[in-house]
């Protein structure tokens, strides 16, 4: 994601993720597992081992972004062997720990937010026109404008699929 869109995403999704889910804290540094370049997690520790993650994560060659959320019972990010988890969400039991995509909750499958894209059947001369578009800088605001309608989906969906399903796989039925 060209650093301009990262900067925006990171910003606006914190804004708009935050005051839509108060509980959930962004923690700068939250896994020597994890990180990929640009991401951010928030957790939210319903008790001293039980946390409860979001992670945003920017697409690294593409201006895209997905979104992924899960737990873990033993107090930390999720120490899995492979991000997303193997299990689809309708399969996961009593894990320990888990991630998945919210796509897969939302929308049945993979979901990546795309802020911008080149069509799939694109032309040469298309091809060549989004190449030299990605190399002249936009202004911050340029960058928030075209993130902030992805963020506002991807949050609304995360309300609407993504929390219930969190705590659904939680053992407090106060949440």
């Amino acid at each position: 994601m060209r650093k301009e869109y990262g900067a925006a995403l990171r910003e606006v999704f914190t804004q708009i993720f935050t005051s839509a889910c108060p509980f959930f804290a962004l923690v700068k540094k939250h896994s020597a597992l994890a990180g990929f370049q640009g991401e951010r997690a928030y957790r939210w520790a319903v008790t001293d081992s039980r946390h409860l993650w979001v992670v945003l994560v920017p697409d690294q060659k593409r201006e895209a972004f997905t979104i992924e959320l899960g737990w873990s019972t033993m107090g930390r990010f999720p120490q899995l062997t492979m991000r997303p988890s193997f299990a689809r969400p309708e399969e996961v039991g009593l894990e320990h720990e888990y991630l998945c995509r919210l796509g897969e909750l939302s929308r049945g499958k993979d979901w990546w937010w795309a802020i911008e894209e080149l069509p799939l059947c694109a032309s040469q001369d298309q091809i060549m026109a989004y190449i030299i578009a990605q190399t002249i800088p936009i202004s911050p605001e340029v960058a928030r404008s075209r993130v902030t309608p992805h963020v506002k989906e991807a949050v609304k969906e995360f309300e609407l699929f993504g929390l219930p399903f969190l705590r659904s796989h939680t053992q407090d039925s106060n949440l």
